[in-house]
């Protein structure tokens, strides 16, 4: 008997607590769409809530101000841009060295085309040179910096990357042409006669 008590009291906790991060998923799914395709200053409380089916008062109870759901935003998107390259370079360990390369150029250009709201939101804001892009790039893109270089040091251990070419470097070369093509209307669009 006490046990069905401890199970009853259990359980509407339990279903709040899964109600919590449904309710902050969802909040976090509409959120990313509308920086991204807005910007910070665009994107509003209002909206975001409609698209996340929630309300105004909901999205600041879970997030507080808007700069905190940005913050929240680019953390989580982040962290699963970061998770996916772990995961795929985990994958590519038994392939040679020049094969793991292309294999992990192809899976991140593919990933990035599959989620570019974090490129567009990260790139807003690195146009207006905001203090939000200072913070985004202090936590996470040197997170995934030091990701990225590590894997591509120990490729260049292995003699496939020139000794003499900066991995910094490297990795933001790539990043850069990554965000072109991200921004940048695909090379058919912009020939003479198209």
């Amino acid at each position: 008997m006490a046990s069905a008590a401890k199970q009853s009291k259990a359980r509407p906790a339990e279903l709040t607590g899964r109600r919590a991060t449904e309710t902050r998923d969802k909040i976090l799914q509409a959120a990313t769409q509308q920086f991204a395709e807005r910007g910070f200053d665009g994107a509003k409380f209002r909206e975001i809530g409609d698209v996340a089916g929630v309300s105004f008062q909901s999205i600041r109870y879970h997030f507080g101000a808007k700069e905190q759901l940005w913050k929240a935003v680019v953390a989580h998107l982040s962290n699963d841009a970061e998770d996916a390259m772990l995961h795929h370079e985990q994958a590519l360990a038994g392939l040679a060295p020049e094969q793991q390369l292309r294999a992990q150029i192809r899976a991140i250009v593919a990933y990035q085309a599959a989620h570019p709201e974090l490129q567009r939101i990260l790139l807003r804001e690195a146009m207006k040179g905001s203090a939000r892009y200072r913070w985004a790039f202090d936590r996470h893109v040197k997170r995934l910096e030091k990701s990225a270089t590590r894997f591509l040091g120990k490729l260049q251990a292995e003699g496939v990357i020139k000794p003499d070419i900066g991995l910094e470097d490297l990795f933001y070369v790539f990043r850069g042409a990554i965000n072109y093509r991200l921004v940048a209307p695909p090379a058919g669009d912009v020939r003479a006669g198209s």
